[in-house]
């Protein structure tokens, strides 16, 4: 099984119960959050929706749960023009407050790999690439949901206008994902790559 590549001596695990956050102004168009504490197993759907709504932009970060319970993430935001401060904003009411009103756009992906399964191993590896933009986060981890999967472990990055995210997934009750599911989300990866290259053969001159 694959695993994220992470610094584990910067992301130490949620030393409490309690959920909480901590914003840090790093530079004039950058900002970091860190977010911690036992949340509801489709946070960060919210979270990154909720910041999409908003106008900022999730350029980078990493998520993990511990055997607890317990969740420690730290994303990079961007905010894009005329957004507001993420300081200004409570950014843990996002990611407690359950689903987000939109499913942001339909998910296009560039290409995906996808391991493991009930009889392989304690979790499902899930790699993505595609065109970036604002809300593909939430609105891949809103699909990742409705198949009752949940991450465990996230690894966000962006470069060039692509971005590339990798999970650990295991379904909401903490169980390995069945075939049958892991069939469905093939299912639904094959649609979002199919539409990248419907979307391509269209731009593409006669």
């Amino acid at each position: 099984m694959p695993a994220l590549d992470h610094r584990p001596e910067l992301l130490p695990f949620a030393v409490g119960d309690n959920p909480g956050f901590a914003v840090t102004h790093l530079t004039r168009a950058h900002w970091s959050v860190r977010v911690w504490g036992r949340l509801g197993p489709y946070w960060a759907d919210a979270f990154s929706l909720g910041l999409a709504r908003a106008r900022i932009s999730i350029r980078r970060g990493f998520a993990r749960q511990d055997g607890e319970g317990r969740w420690i993430a730290d994303f990079l935001l961007a905010p894009g023009q005329d957004a507001p401060d993420p300081s200004s904003l409570d950014l843990l009411a996002l990611a407690l407050g359950g689903s987000a009103a939109g499913d942001g756009d339909p998910i296009v992906l560039s290409d995906y790999a996808l391991d493991g399964g009930p009889d392989v191993g304690p979790s499902l590896y899930l790699e993505v690439r595609g065109p970036d933009r604002l809300g593909f986060l939430g609105s891949l981890l809103r699909a990742l949901a409705r198949l009752e999967l949940s991450p465990r472990e996230m690894l966000i990055s962006t470069s060039d206008g692509e971005a590339h995210d990798r999970f650990l997934l295991k379904t909401v009750t903490g169980a390995v994902p069945s075939e049958a599911t892991r069939r469905l989300l093939q299912a639904s990866l094959n649609a979002a790559v199919r539409s990248r290259r419907d979307v391509a053969a269209a731009a593409s001159p006669a």
